[in-house]
């Protein structure tokens, strides 16, 4: 097992009763049922299939003689604010 960290959190109470119910009923931790629930949501994030978000579609769909959008975009965008 890695070296763990201690952390706190905060859960609600109802939350927190469930989350201890289902621990004892599967003979396990808290924290155990915390890091495997986190795990796989870090997994699925990791997994996205960035090809079916409307936005990615975006990326590369404009092109334009200023060369630097991404560095003063807040200036092409709303101008300059002094």
């Amino acid at each position: 097992m890695p070296n763990l960290k201690r952390t706190q959190m905060y859960f609600p109470e109802d939350m927190l009763i469930e989350l201890k119910r289902k621990a004892d009923q599967d003979r396990t931790t808290l924290s155990h049922i915390v890091r495997e629930a986190v795990t796989d949501f870090m997994r699925k994030d990791r997994m996205k299939d960035w090809g079916k978000d409307t936005l990615w579609g975006m990326v590369g769909s404009s092109t334009s003689k200023d060369k630097d959008l991404s560095f003063n975009h807040d200036k092409y965008l709303y101008g300059n604010r002094k």
